[in-house]
C-alpha cells in the first residue's frame, strides 16, 4: 500500500470518532424532545395508567430520568464507549447483542441486492451507452424512467402479488419457513428461495441510479481525448470501451456505491417490515413504532458507523481504479 493512502486512511479514522459523537449528540436530543414519555415507552401506557405516582417516580429513577439532561448525556455515552449501549425497553436484552445478531441479515440481503443492482446497472448501462441514439437506448431510457418513478414498497406488493400469491413460486415473508428444513442443503435452499424476493426489489430500487451513472460516466469517457488518441492508433472498439471507457467511469460509480449506503439502509427499512425480513432495517421499524428510544439511538450510532466507513472504502477504492490519484 502506498503510504500517502496510508496516512489518508489513519487521517480518515481519527475523523470517526469526532463524527461519532456529534451523531450521538444530536440523536440524543432529538429523543429527548421526543413527547412520548419513557417511562411509558418501558412499561406500557396500560401499566403505568394502573401505577400510583410514587412507583412511576421509581421507575424513572431506576432508569436516570430524574437527571438533568448534560448527565444522562454523559452517562450514556460512557457507556456507549466501554461497550454497554443500554437495554432495549421492549426486548429488554443488551441493545448491541439486539443489534449484532439481526445485522448479518441485512448484510445478507444487502449484498446480494445491491451485486444484482450493480451487475445489471453496468450491462444496462454500457449497452445503452454503447448504442447511443438507438431503439434499446430509448427503450432502456423509458424503462429506467419507469423504475425510478416506481416506489419500492409498490415493487414489492406487485412482486409478493405475483410470485408468492398468484403463482406460488417462492415464499411471502420470513427468512425461514417454519417447519424449518433439518438437512444442510434443504435449510440453505429454502432460504435462498426466501431471499429472492427482497433482494430482487432491493436490486430494482436503486437500479435506475446505477444505469444512469454508468450510462453517463461512459458517454462522458468516450469523449476525451485519449479515447480519440487510442482509436488514432487503430485500437478496436471493444478494446476503447472496455479498457479504457468504462475503467474511468467505474470512478464516480464507486462514489455513488459508497453514498448510496445511507439510502440502502433506509431502503432496507420499507423492504424488510413488508417481507418481515429479521435485519436492522425491521428491527429499526418496530422501535419506532413502540417508542423503544435506547435501541434506536443505537441503531443511530451503528447505522452512521456503516455510512462513514463505506465512504472510506469508496475514498481507497478509487485508488485501486486509477493510480494516478493520490492522496495529500
Amino acid at each position: 500500500m502506498d503510504r500517502s493512502i496510508a496516512v489518508y486512511i489513519f487521517r480518515r479514522v481519527l475523523q470517526i470518532p469526532p463524527l461519532l459523537f456529534g451523531v450521538s449528540l444530536l440523536t440524543f436530543l432529538l429523543f429527548y424532545l421526543s413527547p412520548v414519555d419513557p417511562v411509558v415507552a418501558y412499561l406500557g401506557l396500560d401499566t403505568v395508567e394502573k401505577m400510583p405516582p410514587e412507583d412511576i417516580v421509581k421507575v424513572q429513577q431506576q432508569l436516570g430520568l430524574d437527571q438533568q439532561i448534560q448527565v444522562r448525556y454523559i452517562s450514556w455515552l460512557e457507556r456507549v464507549v466501554q461497550g454497554d449501549w443500554g437495554i432495549s425497553y421492549v426486548k429488554k436484552r443488551p441493545v448491541l447483542d439486539i443489534i449484532l445478531e439481526r445485522f448479518p441479515a441485512t448484510l445478507l440481503l444487502t449484498i446480494v441486492g445491491y451485486t444484482m443492482s450493480s451487475i445489471l446497472g453496468i450491462i444496462l448501462g454500457l449497452a445503452s451507452a454503447t448504442r447511443e441514439g438507438s431503439s434499446l437506448d430509448r427503450l432502456l431510457h423509458r424503462m429506467n424512467y419507469i423504475i425510478y418513478s416506481t416506489p419500492s414498497f409498490l415493487v414489492a406488493l406487485l412482486v409478493m402479488l405475483i410470485f408468492a400469491i398468484w403463482l406460488g413460486w417462492l415464499p411471502s415473508s420470513r427468512m425461514i419457513s417454519v417447519d424449518e428444513p433439518i438437512t444442510f442443503w434443504a435449510y440453505h435452499a429454502d432460504r435462498l428461495k426466501h431471499l429472492i424476493l427482497p433482494a430482487f426489489v432491493l436490486a430494482v430500487s436503486h437500479l435506475a441510479v446505477f444505469y444512469t451513472y454508468i450510462r453517463s460516466s461512459v458517454l462522458e469517457a468516450m469523449s476525451e481525448d485519449y479515447i480519440l488518441t487510442a482509436r488514432a492508433k487503430g485500437l478496436d472498439e471493444r478494446t476503447i470501451i472496455y479498457r479504457h471507457a468504462f475503467r474511468n467511469a467505474l470512478l464516480p460509480f464507486v462514489t455513488q456505491i459508497g453514498l448510496s449506503i445511507p439510502y440502502l439502509i433506509a431502503g432496507s427499512v420499507i423492504i424488510e417490515s413488508i417481507f418481515a425480513w429479521p435485519g436492522i432495517g425491521k428491527l429499526t421499524y418496530d422501535a419506532a413504532l413502540r417508542a423503544d428510544y435506547v435501541l434506536l439511538m443505537g441503531m443511530a450510532l451503528f447505522t452512521s458507523f456503516l455510512v462513514i466507513l463505506g465512504n472510506l472504502m469508496a475514498d481507497v477504492a478509487y485508488t485501486v481504479l486509477d493510480p494516478r490519484i493520490k492522496y495529500n
